[in-house]
């Protein structure tokens, strides 16, 4: 499947630039499968709270904070 390749792709990239390839991820859930859409959410919500903010996003503001100094 093209998307699978384009995501494991991506997923090179995250690694490569610092961000981390836990970011992202792809999953076969059928429409009919509620319950395990749900549970996935959950799980990669608290993945992306265990992970913490963008590291990028986190330097540009100490940046930031230093030139207003």
């Amino acid at each position: 499947m093209r998307a699978q390749k384009r995501v494991e792709y991506t997923k090179k990239l995250l690694d490569e630039i610092g961000l981390g390839n836990e970011r992202l991820e792809f999953f076969y859930i059928a429409a009919s499968e509620a319950p395990l859409f749900a549970e996935t959410v959950r799980k990669m919500t608290e993945r992306a709270k265990n992970l913490g903010p963008n590291p990028y996003r986190m330097r540009l503001q100490q940046e930031g904070r230093k030139d207003k100094e």
